[in-house]
């Protein structure tokens, strides 16, 4: 009897340590598994939350771009103390320029909107009524809205979301012409700037781009497109360096896409450089990327006039 109950002892002490391993095992694995589980969810939310910052500081970017063209921003006179890599004017036209919002001095000029080259050493880089309007060729901008058939580089908005093209967001601001900086600070302040050209790659921030803010410019366009606008001069040759309208008859210039015998050339207000139609107006669009602790993390769109 003694013998049996050793030998059932035996076999239970040997059972003990191979269902203890187990145990710990499994536990282990949960254990891990928990750490996993609950560090994916603070990195998600993390994520959502800077996400979220992105959106209001891009947003708020939008604002304050509405706000801009509807005073004198001084973005386009370049006499204050802010980092600018060259010396500017204001627009010739209007004459009070000065005295004006940004959109009024677009309304004097609609024919020559903005710059169609990133450079400040090339005088098409720093001409036009209002120098954070985009008015670069549609192929040649990092980002934009169009066909995709016929632009690749552009976010064709007919397609389903999961089918456009996605920009890096980090490249931007390299391939921009000037643009406003926003430095957006925790007491709810914004400090605007235009950085000095050329921009670098990768950005640098607070140079470049904010820390904590959002970069802003605008193009022609509508809710669907943006707009290439031919640079016309319809007061002199000389003033911005664009061609009269009268010269662009039945494409005699090769560069002139705009036929002034056709429809519409008396009332016009614009060339559209792509289709060669004469446009009665056009709109403006803003675009607006948010950036925190120095990384782009959302892209707005918007039609502001």
């Amino acid at each position: 009897m003694a013998k049996e109950q050793v030998k059932t002892v035996a076999r239970q002490r040997g059972f003990v340590l191979p269902m203890a391993l187990v145990v710990l095992s499994l536990l282990t694995l949960l254990a891990t598994a928990m750490y996993f589980v609950s560090r994916t969810s603070i990195e998600t939310s993390h994520a959502a939350v800077r996400s979220t910052q992105a959106y209001y500081f891009a947003e708020a970017g939008l604002n304050y771009l509405a706000w801009a063209l509807n005073n004198d921003a001084d973005f386009d006179s370049y006499a204050s103390a802010q980092p600018h890599s060259f010396s500017a004017s204001e627009p010739a036209v209007p004459p009070q320029a000065g005295d004006v919002g940004d959109y009024s001095e677009w309304l004097a000029y609609p024919w020559y909107p903005g710059p169609t080259l990133v450079s400040d050493q090339d005088p098409l880089g720093k001409s036009g009524q209002i120098l954070y309007l985009d008015n670069r060729p549609l192929g040649q901008r990092y980002l934009c809205a169009e066909s995709a058939v016929r632009f690749p580089n552009c976010i064709d908005f007919s397609l389903p979301a999961s089918q456009r093209f996605r920009p890096e967001m980090q490249d931007i601001s390299s391939r921009l012409p000037r643009y406003i900086r926003l430095d957006m600070k925790s007491d709810g302040s914004i400090v605007p700037s235009i950085p000095r050209l050329p921009h670098r790659k990768p950005a640098v921030v607070g140079e470049d781009v904010p820390y904590n803010g959002a970069i802003v410019w605008l193009t022609a366009g509508d809710a669907n497109r943006d707009i290439e606008i031919f640079p016309l001069d319809p007061h002199k040759p000389s003033l911005y360096g664009g061609l009269p309208p009268e010269s662009c008859t039945g494409n005699s210039l090769p560069a002139c896409p705009c036929d002034k015998n056709a429809p519409g050339f008396a009332t016009a207000q614009a060339c559209d450089a792509n289709t060669g139609q004469w446009l009665r107006e056009y709109g403006l669009v803003a675009y607006a990327i948010g950036y925190v602790r120095g990384e782009p993390a959302a892209i707005l769109r918007s039609v502001i006039k």
